[in-house]
């Protein structure tokens, strides 16, 4: 992509995206995406701090930009941020997200080409506008993906990839692996992953189906049952094991503490399945090519995050068993964000299991114990 900037031998690109943790990491494909087509140029890109662990170690981003957030809202922090973003002298800005943030770089820039979404007041940064829903060439991605890859239409690319990926390295997974053997899990038995929290309490599916699945994985296959956990999300999660039959409880561990996002990665990567909630996580696992099963909230979406019709990375969501005529009559009454738990638990676990067992059967090297 030489001719973005003319008389300019090096194109020099800044990919916008500062948060959250999955957005962050779906939008390293952007940049991938960008250095595959000119390995010459160099592919900058702005987060904050907490995201920055999904995209450290990618080889296809040359400078990682990372934002102080307990500073963001700081205006001298800014100004300084914004003139050494403006002193990089970029060709091309590609502002992913509606913040504050994406706008004032796209107007300190300087970048003669300024590539965003048509949204106000965020437009006003952009010469460049590309409007949600516009590609709708690639059937079975995400349409959060898909309006991403609609951000680089501009530049005319040769070719696309819309794969993302979490770049991990031997010294992180070998330390991954050695804190799961300090925990008591056995490498020679499986390790699913429970994604059961979430930031939204109306993404949860609820705590003791959860467990009703745990317990199934145990009997099943003799699965290990990792529960990971933020620090605030400690005594939520540990209602999973006590909710098991005491003679099962043992094969739960909810226990390992994790000191980033990256190490949180490293640990998933060793396990073989993941089922969770809608949330960051699950774009981890897929980025790791881990088999998974997003369980969406009533008032989610699939669409959005989830691929469609992918044999490796599913989603279910309610709707899947009351069917679209039911789904018609409710959404509309839903509150968005909305916690109904008693439409929820009509996604019973044994829905899920269904599921599950056929994710297992063709996707896992796992057997029945």
């Amino acid at each position: 992509m030489k001719t973005a900037v003319k008389g300019s031998s090096v194109v020099r690109y800044l990919v916008v995206q500062t948060k959250q943790i999955g957005d962050v990491l779906v939008s390293t494909a952007l940049c991938d995406n960008l250095k595959k087509n000119d390995p010459t140029s160099e592919v900058h890109y702005l987060v904050m701090d907490y995201c920055a662990g999904m995209a450290q170690g990618d080889p296809y981003i040359d400078k990682l930009i990372v934002i102080d957030k307990s500073r963001r809202n700081n205006w001298r922090y800014l100004w300084c941020l914004m003139m050494q973003l403006r002193q990089q002298h970029y060709d091309v800005v590609i502002n992913s997200q509606g913040q504050m943030i994406g706008l004032l770089t796209c107007l300190f820039s300087g970048a003669k080409m300024r590539i965003g979404f048509d949204a106000f007041p965020w437009r006003l940064g952009h010469n460049r506008i590309v409007r949600f829903g516009l590609d709708t060439e690639h059937q079975g991605n995400c349409s959060m993906l898909d309006d991403r890859f609609s951000l680089l239409k501009p530049l005319k690319l040769a070719k696309e990839d819309r794969n993302y990926h979490l770049w991990l390295s031997d010294v992180e997974l070998a330390q991954a692996k050695q804190t799961l053997s300090a925990a008591g899990i056995d490498q020679q038995r499986p390790l699913i992953a429970l994604g059961v929290n979430s930031l939204g309490s109306y993404k949860r599916w609820p705590i003791d189906y959860f467990a009703q699945l745990a317990q199934w994985l145990i009997e099943q296959y003799g699965a290990q049952i990792l529960v990971y956990a933020a620090p605030n999300e400690r005594d939520y999660n540990y209602q999973l094991r006590r909710l098991l039959p005491a003679h099962l409880q043992a094969m739960v561990f909810d226990r390992i503490d994790t000191a980033s996002i990256r190490e949180l990665a490293g640990l998933l990567n060793h396990c073989q399945l993941f089922v969770g909630n809608d949330t960051g996580p699950r774009h981890i696992a897929q980025a790791l090519d881990i088999p998974l099963l997003t369980i969406v909230a009533p008032t989610g979406a699939k669409s959005i995050a989830n691929p469609l019709n992918h044999p490796r990375y599913q989603a279910i969501d309610v709707w899947d068993v009351l069917g679209e005529q039911q789904k018609q009559q409710l959404l509309p009454k839903l509150k968005r964000d909305g916690n109904d738990q008693e439409l929820f638990r009509q996604l019973t676990p044994q829905h899920v299991i269904s599921v599950v067992t056929a994710l297992i059967s063709k996707q896992c090297r796992i057997t029945k114990a």
